[in-house]
């Protein structure tokens, strides 16, 4: 069964965010599910595809950050999308000022930990892995690593229970902006 982790974004707010950015072309990379690329690199297209797995951390994320002591018991499989549950985007709708407040984010230590294992995609259902001015290092951190950050991906509670995870990716290249736009689609082995 395939599932589109996809974030549906209501153009309205998309029309009313992109109005007060500076630039509109830049800003339109970073609405939605997208992956940011402050590093600019060409993302290799055998990443278009790979076997992916879920981490469910929403029992603790809005309470604390999600540390490296939490992922101990986790198997990442070789060049894996991992998909991290907060939960946030199952709470907050998409667009409003709730969803992006405080947002769950992920310890630096775990950050510097993710950056050294054979993962290709981190995908997080909020709107980063680091907030503020720490948000953009975090991610160029990672993009250096050859990992690439996605955000705002939406429906990770539909994977739960499952063991066999497909995950393919599309985005359009890009070679000024930092953030693409992208279809994240799981398809999921027996539950």
């Amino acid at each position: 069964m395939k599932y589109d982790l996809t974030t549906q974004v209501d153009p309205h707010f998309m029309e009313q965010w992109l109005s007060t950015q500076e630039n509109r072309h830049l800003a339109t990379g970073h609405v939605g599910t997208h992956l940011d690329t402050y590093e600019k690199s060409v993302i290799p297209l055998e990443y278009m595809t790979c076997p992916g797995i879920l981490w469910d951390v929403s029992d603790i994320a809005e309470n604390r950050e999600i540390s490296l002591s939490d992922i101990k018991n986790l198997n990442i499989p070789e060049n894996a999308f991992l998909l991290v549950r907060t939960g946030r985007s199952e709470k907050e709708k998409y667009g409003t000022p709730d969803y992006f407040k405080e947002h769950p984010q992920l310890s630096n230590e775990l950050i510097q930990w993710l950056s050294n294992q054979p993962i290709r995609f981190l995908g997080i259902d909020c709107s980063g892995i680091r907030r503020g001015e720490e948000h953009e290092p975090a991610d160029r951190m990672l993009e250096k690593s050859g990992i690439f950050v996605i955000e705002n991906l939406s429906g990770l509670n539909q994977l739960l229970g499952t063991d066999t995870l497909q995950v393919y990716t599309l985005w359009f290249d890009d070679p000024v902006a930092t953030g693409l736009r992208c279809k994240v689609v799981v398809d999921i082995g027996e539950k």
